[in-house]
């Protein structure tokens, strides 16, 4: 996989950001940037050249729409690289990562979560990193 400069991580909190200057999340001191689906898509915030680092919330109502505003990133102009469950037979997977034609790295064994929401035993399912590249 490609190496990005990070310029934004979109589905973070102030713990467990990896983008410590321009996260968004429910802990931003900037009340308007506590939700990031309420953007609709995310390359206004991200400085040109980066791309957009997205573990969003595995709730599949919660999900496909962090993914569907991915794929809006995407069009408009950045890259976005989502952490996601593998579940290539679920619908949010077709109707967001098979439409948008996305790129798939399906990762090998169980990821083992860090960090202030994590329970520190490993995922009950198999992940990929899926991009969503601007259009060319």
């Amino acid at each position: 996989m490609a190496q990005h400069e990070l310029g934004l991580d979109a589905a973070a909190c102030a713990r467990s950001t990896l983008v410590p200057a321009s996260w968004l999340g429910p802990t931003h001191a900037d009340p308007s940037r506590h939700n990031a689906l309420s953007f609709g898509h995310w390359a206004d915030l991200t400085p040109a050249g980066t791309a957009v680092w997205v573990n969003p919330p595995y709730a599949p109502a919660i999900l496909a729409p962090f993914l569907l505003a991915a794929a809006a990133t995407a069009a408009a102009g950045r890259t976005v690289i989502a952490l996601v469950p593998a579940s290539t037979g679920t619908n949010w997977w077709h109707q967001t990562v098979v439409v948008a034609q996305a790129h798939v790295e399906f990762l090998r064994g169980r990821l083992v979560f860090g960090g202030p929401h994590s329970t520190g035993g490993p995922a009950p399912w198999p992940s990929a990193l899926v991009t969503f590249r601007t259009p060319s």
